[in-house]
C-alpha cells in the first residue's frame, strides 16, 4: 500500500497574492520538457498582466488556464488526447472561492477555449452550473464563443498516440495512468489568490487517451478536479475516475480548513488516492495536486515522475519545474 513517502510535495515561498498552474502529472517524456515549461511561462505572463490589470481571483485563473488550453503542449484545448474514435473531448470547470459558485462544460469537440464557457456558468442565471456536449456548445454559441471545427483541436502528436493505442487491443485506460504507456496523464489547472484574498481555481482537459466517446472525468465536477471557498483553493491532474472517486479538490481544501499547510494537505490528499484507488489490472492510482489557502501559502504534491508546474507572485519572477524540488527550501 502507498504511504506519504511515495509522493513528492514541495511550498510554494512567501505569502499574499498567487498564481499557481500546472500541466499535468505524468512522466513527460524528455522531447517535451521545453514545450511543457514554455507553455507554463506563457500562462503565468499571461496571468500576470490579469492581476495587474486589477482581475479578480476567478478571472485570473481562467485566463491563466486558457493560455494553456491554447498551447499544443497539453492535454487541453487544442493538443487534447483523442478517444477511440479519434476525436477530441474536452472538460473544464471553475470555482469562485468566496461566492462557492462553480460552472462545468464536459464532452465539448469545437470548443476552443471551453474553460471561458464554464465560467459563463457562474454568471449565467442559475439554471444550470455543468452543461455537456451539444448543449454545453450551444450555450457557447449563444455567448459568442469561438467554435472551432474539431480538426483544429488535434495535433499530429496525438494522432500518431492513437494509432499506436489502436494497436494494442487490450489497452484499458486505466493503464496510461499506471506509467505502462507513453501517453499523457493530465490536465491543466490554476489557483489564485488576488489581492484582496479572493481566491478561485479552474481546471481542463482534454480527457484520458483512447477512451470511450461520452466519457466525462473530474476536470468539470467540482470538488474532484477542482475546488474552492474561503479557505482554500486547489486543482487536481491525474487518473479522472480514481481522483472522482476521492473528492480529491475538496479533501485538500478541507484540511487546509482545518489548518494543515497546503502543500501537507496536497501531500496527504494525493496519497490517500493510492491507498484507497486500486482497482483490477491497475497500478495504483497517481495524481498531482496544486492548494493555495487564504493567507497566501499555496503547495503542491505528486505521484508521478513528473509534474508540469509554476507559480508567479508580484514583484516576483515566474518559477517553472518539471522534476523533484531542486533545493531542500523548496520541499515539504
Amino acid at each position: 500500500m502507498a504511504t506519504s513517502s511515495n509522493v513528492l510535495s514541495g511550498n510554494v515561498p512567501g505569502r499574499g497574492p498567487l498564481v499557481l498552474v500546472h500541466g499535468g502529472a505524468w512522466d513527460i517524456p524528455a522531447d517535451e520538457t521545453d514545450a511543457h515549461l514554455d507553455g507554463l511561462e506563457r500562462a503565468l505572463r499571461v496571468a500576470r498582466r490579469a492581476v495587474e490589470r486589477g482581475a479578480d481571483a476567478l478571472s485570473v485563473a481562467v485566463e491563466a488556464v486558457a493560455a494553456l488550453e491554447d498551447h499544443p503542449a497539453f492535454d487541453a484545448g487544442r493538443g487534447a488526447v483523442l478517444d477511440r474514435d479519434g476525436q477530441p473531448q474536452l472538460d473544464a470547470g471553475v470555482m469562485d472561492g468566496p461566492t462557492l459558485r462553480w460552472g462545468g462544460v464536459a464532452h465539448v469537440r469545437r470548443l476552443k477555449n471551453p474553460v471561458r464557457t464554464a465560467r459563463a456558468l457562474v454568471e449565467a442565471d442559475g439554471q444550470a452550473r455543468l452543461l455537456v456536449g451539444e448543449g454545453a456548445e450551444r450555450f457557447a454559441a449563444e455567448l459568442g464563443h469561438p467554435a472551432v471545427p474539431p480538426s483544429a483541436l488535434v495535433v499530429e502528436r496525438e494522432v500518431e498516440r492513437h494509432a499506436r493505442l489502436a494497436a494494442h487491443a487490450a489497452f484499458h485506460t486505466s493503464a496510461a495512468f499506471s506509467g505502462a504507456m507513453d501517453v499523457p496523464r493530465g490536465t491543466v489547472g490554476c489557483v489564485a489568490r488576488d489581492p484582496r484574498g479572493r481566491l478561485a481555481a479552474a481546471t481542463s482537459t482534454g480527457g484520458a487517451p483512447f477512451t470511450r466517446a461520452g466519457r466525462v472525468g473530474d476536470s468539470s465536477i467540482p470538488g474532484a478536479g477542482y475546488f474552492a471557498d474561503g479557505f482554500g483553493a486547489a486543482s487536481a491532474t491525474g487518473w479522472g475516475e480514481a481522483i472522482l472517486t476521492t473528492q480529491l479538490a475538496a479533501r485538500a481544501v478541507a484540511a487546509v480548513g482545518r489548518g494543515e499547510p497546503p502543500a501537507q494537505a496536497a501531500r496527504d490528499a494525493v496519497a490517500d488516492l493510492a491507498e484507497r484507488v486500486r482497482w483490477p489490472g491497475a497500478a495504483l492510482a497517481t495524481g498531482g495536486l496544486i492548494v493555495a489557502a487564504a493567507d497566501g501559502t499555496a503547495g503542491w504534491a505528486f505521484s508521478t515522475p513528473r509534474m508540469a508546474r509554476g507559480w508567479w507572485r508580484p514583484d516576483e519572477s515566474v518559477w517553472t519545474g518539471l522534476d523533484r524540488p531542486t533545493s531542500p527550501s523548496d520541499e515539504a
